[in-house]
């Protein structure tokens, strides 16, 4: 019988890897924070901070996390769903730079924005 629990927290630790690669350790931070909502404020700090270890590459960090979140989902596995579509859908993080004018669709638009709610130009 598989190791559902083991491999949940694997793939939930490379998708905090990778979207801390593409969304900044803010993201993961906030991510975490999200995912390890049952846990301790300990529990949560805990797996913050693997992400500030600048000592350790990729492999390392995926190893650590995997064993602070098996042990947070070994803790609580009604969080076992919530890790799991982190590992389904993946990181999603959107960055957008925009400059001129016009509609852009799929394209870079490099300038500013205003937006009047309720008001005119």
């Amino acid at each position: 019988m598989p190791d559902v629990v083991g491999e949940v927290a694997t793939g939930s630790a490379v998708a905090l890897v990778s979207g801390a690669v593409t969304g900044g350790l803010a993201w993961a931070g906030m991510k975490v924070r999200e995912l390890v909502h049952r846990g301790t404020p300990a529990e949560r700090e805990a797996l913050i901070a693997v992400f500030s270890d600048r000592e350790i590459g990729s492999e390392e960090l995926v190893t650590r996390l995997t064993s602070l979140i098996r042990a947070h989902l070994d803790s609580h596995p009604e969080a076992i769903p919530e890790f799991m579509a982190l590992t389904a859908t993946g990181t999603t993080v959107f960055n957008q730079h925009n400059t001129g004018s016009g509609l852009f669709i799929g394209g870079d638009n490099h300038g500013s924005l205003t937006i009047n709610h309720g008001g005119s130009d």
